[in-house]
């Protein structure tokens, strides 16, 4: 976004914010304002942006930070993340369905770790992997394995959405590398 969208956005939340006080300010200041969010919003087209900020007015009374502006400019473009209970029904039926056998499955050759890895979106896996795929296996307390799957994988998400943050702001270079890393380690 141009320093001059950026003004046009700050007019509209002004609009939609009519008691925010803090958009009220001179033209001096809010170019000023604008110069520095453009720099923070550069990567996302106008459209977006103006989006982003109607869709935040209708579930907000406060005008959007920067960061909530991204986040919903972000939720707009990508497919739907799953919830935390989603993900978690998706582990548990993996937990159920194959279990924890050390031998591996006659018909697939596979272990069953692997076959519930296999059935499980990346990001699940990952959780469950850090967790302990064998201890939730033979945990009878399923409520507490649920509760410690839940928190985390909103601490995976909380992190995932600060590095979607971070990365538009990385050089070039330097964000290739990141992203060529998170392909081998698969975060």
């Amino acid at each position: 976004m141009t320093v001059k969208e950026v003004i046009s956005l700050l007019y509209l939340e002004k609009n939609l914010y009519p008691r925010d006080r803090s958009l009220d300010r001179s033209r001096e200041e809010l170019t000023a304002m604008a110069k520095a969010q453009a720099e923070l919003l550069k990567d996302i087209p106008f459209e977006l942006g103006q989006a982003a900020v109607a869709a935040h007015g209708a579930s907000s009374p406060y005008a959007p930070a920067i960061c909530e502006i991204r986040a919903y400019a972000r939720r707009m473009t990508e497919p739907p993340r799953l919830s935390a209970d989603e993900a978690w029904a998706l582990a548990y039926k993996a937990i159920r369905t194959y279990g924890s056998s050390p031998y591996k499955h006659f018909k697939s050759g596979k272990y069953s770790y692997e076959l519930a890895r296999d059935s499980l979106p990346p990001e699940v896996w990952r959780v469950v992997e850090l967790m302990g795929y064998d201890s939730m296996c033979k945990s009878e307390r399923t409520e507490v394995i649920r509760g410690q799957f839940i928190q985390a994988w909103e601490r995976q998400q909380r992190l995932r959405e600060e590095r979607e943050n971070l990365l538009p702001f990385l050089p070039a270079p330097l964000r290739e590398k990141v992203l060529a890393l998170e392909d081998r380690t698969g975060s």
